[in-house]
């Protein structure tokens, strides 16, 4: 077999091995999208039914649950402000760590990524007795509080690449030209980075927007996300397949739409610095 033979025979299973792992990949998504348009013999048939008539009444049932709408909206209403208080915070935390001399740089960079290395189950119940006691269970606050904490660390580490991956000269040049440091910071590097700011908030919201551990734990009935008001459709009567499909896709649409909305800027940010 010559060179191109085995050339061409390992580009031909190469891309087998892809595209079967694009199937594997892809197959519960479209299962689930699936499912959301069956109706309850067509979810429950054995073998599963590939050929079927869209319906939307899975849809309609769970925007008319009143459960999962607030659940909804106390999801995006805890995503979005840990969001944006992880990028309030986070910005200048990543700044001042690529751009100054700070004593124990490393070990304070080690400190925050620590945050991070514990699994939700451990701090669970230490979370849940602490907000028991100063009275932040089931509160908003108490939410974003915890999911800051965990937040921040990835928002700072992910920053301090793509600040670093702007020359610092730049600012300089503004600064000589009479802007200030902060000035200088928003007008030149910011504009500069908003590729890795956009990966950062995606991904942050992404995170937030998707967590069930601790919002079991620590949200009543009046703050319930969505991850935790799913389960909601199972019931001593069995499991609502559809419902719950239907309600997967609700709750994946805000993380496809933001993701193919800012595609330019998250493949930009989290390819930042690759090449220098």
């Amino acid at each position: 077999m010559g060179l191109k033979a085995k050339r061409r025979l390992t580009t031909t299973i190469t891309n087998i091995f892809i595209w079967c792992c694009a199937f594997v990949c892809a197959y519960p998504i479209w299962w689930m999208i699936s499912t959301a348009f069956k109706d309850r013999v067509d979810a429950f048939a054995v073998p599963p039914t590939y050929l079927f008539t869209p319906k939307t009444d899975n849809f309609a049932a769970v925007l008319s649950s009143g459960n999962f709408m607030s659940a909804y909206k106390n999801s995006l209403i805890i995503s979005i402000s840990t969001c944006l208080l992880a990028l309030l915070l986070g910005i200048p935390m990543a700044y001042a760590l690529a751009r100054f001399k700070v004593p124990n740089k490393s070990k304070t960079m080690m400190w925050l990524l620590s945050t991070k290395m514990a699994p939700a189950i451990l701090i669970a119940v230490p979370y849940y007795i602490i907000y028991q006691k100063i009275g932040m269970t089931g509160t908003y606050i108490g939410m974003i509080m915890v999911y800051l904490i965990f937040n921040l660390a990835f928002t700072v580490w992910m920053l301090k690449g793509f600040i670093e991956s702007v020359p610092g000269e730049l600012n300089e040049a503004a600064r000589v030209e009479g802007a200030s440091r902060l000035k200088a910071f928003f007008k030149v590097e910011v504009p500069l980075m908003k590729g890795g700011i956009a990966a950062t908030a995606i991904l942050c919201f992404i995170t937030v927007w998707n967590e069930f551990l601790l919002a079991l734990v620590l949200t009543s009935s009046r703050t319930q996300t969505t991850p935790v008001a799913i389960q909601n459709f199972i019931s001593f009567e069995g499991i609502r397949w559809g419902e719950i499909a239907a309600a997967g896709v609700l709750v994946a649409a805000p993380a496809v739409i933001l993701g193919v909305a800012v595609r330019k800027y998250l493949i930009t940010g989290l390819t930042m610095g690759a090449v220098k």
